[in-house]
């Protein structure tokens, strides 16, 4: 699976920073494909970010679970959101198959749907280490409130969350006869099978989480064992090369970026992402592999016949530190030039340029990293 090989450039070789108590992360879904954006988190009300795909067969069975907390909860200030996730982000093609999914669902998806994007899975799911959907967020007074698999959310939990009392009973009580509380959902089987595959493979992103390589060897048979034959060889190729990884030996994790990379050889985007990822993430800079930055870097300068400044100005990174520095500047010159329409990204690419010309690389950062400096 693209999408498991692809985790190999997030933060899973550290501990997950995200959790339950921490400020929610401002960024928040790419676009909306149905209902209105969440631009603020109100007081008052609660908010459920649910990371799903079309591809993904657990997360198809949550969709009438969260379609009818929707509708019995949505006027007492729940907010659900259905974030598509490592699918519609990566090409028109896997954009058009998610709205087509959303179209076929009708009123039975009849919550809000976003894509996710590229920052947000970063912000969020790779913040938290989450490894796998379909995965909740639930966010209150703009805090982590809430977070797990979603069959686990019932009304009388978020209830709980955004009143501190029981739901059934208060003012914002659902519709329906008292009942007492439930400690636990009341599930289908299909759900409850769900469930304990969610288990398995939850107990491997939290062996992973915690660095403890042993126990993420251990875990790694079962949560392979509930996936398809052709995602589990991939996750099990993937987990043996982050453990290797992060014992020192980078060749497998190499070689699996590699792979990811020549599937998605004509892909500009992704190109150019591998290439950064390589020079500046300090999890691969200390295994600096720059044939393998530079074939990415070069195939993403080529696809936009260089006239995208990020392509440019990572190619003239790669350069740089290959020690070919008189090409880093004319590539970098190259950048600031064709950034002479956004102001803000020629300021940055500009100050880099200015650097280079000194014999230094400055850090690699964004125009917004910029802008708070």
């Amino acid at each position: 699976m693209r999408a498991l090989l692809l985790l190999l450039l997030t933060a899973t070789l550290s501990a997950a920073g995200l959790k339950v108590g921490d400020p929610a992360p401002a960024t928040r879904p790419e676009s909306m494909l149905q209902g209105e954006a969440v631009k603020e988190f109100k007081k008052g009300e609660i908010y459920v970010f649910e990371c799903w795909a079309s591809w993904c067969g657990p997360c198809v069975a949550s969709i009438p679970h969260l379609n009818e907390l929707h509708q019995k909860l949505a006027k007492k200030g729940i907010v659900i959101t259905g974030v598509n996730v490592w699918e519609a982000e990566r090409d028109a093609a896997s954009a058009q198959r998610a709205k087509d999914f959303l179209k076929g669902q009708g009123e039975k998806m009849s919550y809000r749907v976003a894509i996710g994007g590229k920052a947000f899975i970063k912000d969020w799911l790779e913040a938290a280490g989450v490894n796998g959907i379909p995965h909740a967020f639930v966010v209150s007074e703009g805090k982590i409130a809430w977070a797990g698999h979603p069959a686990e959310l019932t009304a009388e939990l978020l209830g709980d969350i955004l009143t501190g009392t029981p739901l059934t009973g208060n003012p914002l009580a659902v519709d329906t006869p008292a009942r007492p509380k439930k400690a636990a959902p009341k599930v289908a089987v299909a759900d409850a099978e769900i469930a304990k595959a969610q288990e398995k493979l939850d107990a491997l992103s939290k062996a992973m989480a915690r660095k403890d390589w042993a126990a993420a060897k251990k875990a790694l048979p079962e949560a392979a064992g509930v996936l398809p034959p052709e995602e589990r060889k991939d996750l099990i190729e993937m987990i043996e090369a982050q453990i290797a990884f992060a014992n020192g030996d980078p060749t497998k994790a190499f070689a699996q970026i590699e792979k990811a990379g020549m599937e998605d050889f004509d892909d500009a985007e992704t190109m150019n992402e591998l290439a950064w990822e390589l020079v500046t993430n300090a999890s691969y800079t200390k295994f600096l592999n720059l044939p393998l930055a530079e074939k990415f870097a070069v195939q993403a300068v080529k696809l936009t016949k260089e006239t995208h400044p990020d392509k440019l100005d990572t190619l003239a990174r790669v350069r740089w530190l290959q020690g070919r520095k008189v090409e880093a500047l004319e590539w970098q010159g190259k950048a600031v030039g064709a950034a002479a329409t956004d102001p803000r990204m020629q300021k940055l690419l500009q100050k880099t340029l200015d650097a280079m010309r000194k014999g230094e690389l400055p850090k690699a950062t964004t125009p917004e990293e910029d802008d708070n400096k």
